[in-house]
C-alpha cells in the first residue's frame, strides 16, 4: 500500500525535530552530549519512587488500575492547587486539568483555540517541541527576539499594534518567561507586568510555559505571569518532568474554567486521562513531603555543573563568543561572531566527539545561525570540561 497519496497536508508540511534527530547521534558510545535538555537520571529518586509504587498498589489498587476522569486524580489536583496557590496563582479544582506532559498541554492549547493560518507570536529562539506542534496545527509563527531580560516588549508592541490596524490579532503569545529553553534567560519582573498589560489592552492570551521554575541556583525568585494574571488572560503549564522525573509524564494547565473543559473535552478524544497510576505515585510522592527536599538536592546538583559550564566557556571561549549566565534551568546559549554557522560545522563537531544544538532549530525564522545551545544536565562535570575544550578547538 502506498500511503503517499493519502497523507494529510497537515503532516506533510512537519519536519521531524531537529532534536529528537540529535539524539540518535548523541547516544552514540564515547559521544559528549551537550544537547539533550533531559534531566540527569542520576537526580531520579528510585528509592522513594518505589516505596510510593507500592504504597499506592497496597491501598488502592483497584481504583489506581482502573480508568479515572479525564480532569485527574482529585488528590493530585488539590496538590497542584495548594502548590499554585504558594506561588501566588489563584486557582479552584476547575482550572486545572492534568496533562500527559506539558507537550500535551501545548496541544489541546492548540487545538481548543487555533484554526489553520491563525497566527502565534513566539520567542525567537524558543522551544521547538512547541513550534513542532504549533505548526502541526497549521499556525502562522511570528518570533519576536529575546535578550539578557527576556522577550522584547518594544517589537512585540510594535506586532500588536500593526496587528491591530489589520483587524486580526494572533491567537496568543507563547512564552517560557522563567530560565527559558533553549537560551536560559529570565524575564524580569517589569517586562512580565508589561507583557500582562499589552495581553489585556489588546485582548490577546498568554500561553505561560513554565517547566523550569523550580530549578533556580541562585537570584530572587519572580513569580509567574499567571500569578499577575487578574482577568484570566493567561493560560498557565508546568510539570514534574524536569523536577521529578520525565517517564511519569504528568503536568498540569492553569486556566479560565471554560476553557479547561473544552481542553477537557480535547483530551478525551486523545488518552481519555492521564496514567491513573502515574498520577497517584506523583501524588503519594508529594504527600510524603519527598518533593521539597528532592528538589533541595538536585539544585545543589544542576548548580555546580552549571558553575563548571560557566567557568570552562570563560575559559575556552573568552575571545570566540558571549553566552547567557542562567540562574537556573539547565541551558546556556551561546553566540559566536556573526560569519560563524553553528549548523554547517556540527558535523566537525560529531568528528571530536561532541554535539550540541544549532541556534536556528529554535528560531521560526532559520535566524541566530551563530549561535548554539548547550545543556548541562546529563553531562558529567569532566565531561563538561572536555566538551567545551573540544568545541574552541571547532571555533
Amino acid at each position: 500500500m502506498n500511503y503517499e497519496r493519502l497523507y494529510s497536508e497537515r503532516i506533510k508540511q512537519l519536519s521531524p525535530s531537529p532534536i529528537r534527530e540529535l539524539l540518535k547521534i548523541a547516544v552514540k558510545p564515547g559521544m559528549i552530549s551537550l544537547a539533550g535538555g533531559n534531566p540527569s537520571p542520576d537526580t531520579f529518586p528510585v528509592k522513594e519512587l518505589r516505596n510510593c509504587f507500592l504504597e499506592v498498589l497496597e491501598k488502592d489498587w483497584k481504583r489506581i488500575l482502573q480508568y479515572s476522569p479525564t480532569e485527574g486524580n482529585s488528590d493530585l489536583i488539590e496538590i497542584i492547587k495548594q502548590y499554585s496557590r504558594n506561588q501566588g496563582i489563584d486557582c479552584e479544582n476547575e482550572n486545572i486539568l492534568v496533562t500527559t506532559g506539558s507537550q500535551q498541554g501545548m496541544d489541546l492549547v492548540c487545538k481548543v483555540l487555533l484554526n489553520p493560518g491563525d497566527e502565534v507570536i513566539v520567542e525567537l529562539p524558543s522551544y521547538p517541541g512547541s513550534i513542532h506542534t504549533l505548526r502541526s496545527y497549521q499556525a502562522k509563527l511570528t518570533g519576536v527576539p529575546v535578550d539578557d531580560e527576556g522577550i522584547d516588549i518594544g517589537i512585540l508592541e510594535e506586532i500588536l499594534q500593526e496587528r491591530q490596524k489589520t483587524g486580526k490579532m494572533p491567537k496568543f503569545i507563547y512564552i517560557i518567561p522563567t530560565f527559558q529553553n533553549p537560551s536560559g534567560v529570565t524575564l524580569t519582573e517589569d517586562r512580565r507586568k508589561s507583557i500582562l498589560k499589552l495581553a489585556e489592552l489588546y485582548g490577546i492570551t498568554i500561553v505561560e510555559d513554565d517547566p523550569y521554575n523550580e530549578l533556580r541556583y541562585d537570584g530572587e525568585n519572580i513569580k509567574p505571569i499567571k500569578a499577575m494574571d487578574c482577568n484570566e488572560n493567561v493560560i498557565y503549564m508546568s510539570s514534574f518532568s524536569k523536577t521529578f522525573c520525565p517517564g511519569v509524564r504528568v503536568a498540569w494547565v492553569i486556566g479560565q474554567k471554560d476553557l479547561v473543559r473544552k481542553m477537557v473535552i480535547g483530551k478525551q478524544g486523545v488518552d481519555l486521562h492521564t496514567s491513573s497510576l502515574n498520577q497517584a505515585i506523583v501524588a503519594e510522592y508529594c504527600r510524603n513531603n519527598f518533593m521539597e527536599s528532592h528538589i533541595k538536592n538536585i539544585l545543589l546538583y544542576y548548580k555546580e555543573k552549571r558553575d563548571i559550564m560557566l567557568e570552562s566557556l570563560e575559559m575556552h571561549f573568552k575571545n570566540l563568543a558571549t553566552w547567557t549566565r542562567p540562574q537556573g534551568g539547565f541551558f546556556i546559549w551561546v553566540s559566536l561572531k556573526k560569519n560563524v554557522d553553528t549548523g554547517e560545522l556540527f558535523s566537525k563537531a560529531v568528528e571530536k566527539g561532541v554535539v550540541y544544538v544549532p541556534g536556528s532549530s529554535f528560531c521560526v525564522d532559520g535566524s541566530n545561525k551563530n549561535s548554539m545551545r548547550l545543556s548541562f544536565a546529563t553531562v558529567s562535570n569532566e565531561n563538561i570540561k572536555k566538551g567545551i575544550q573540544l568545541l574552541s578547538d571547532i571555533f
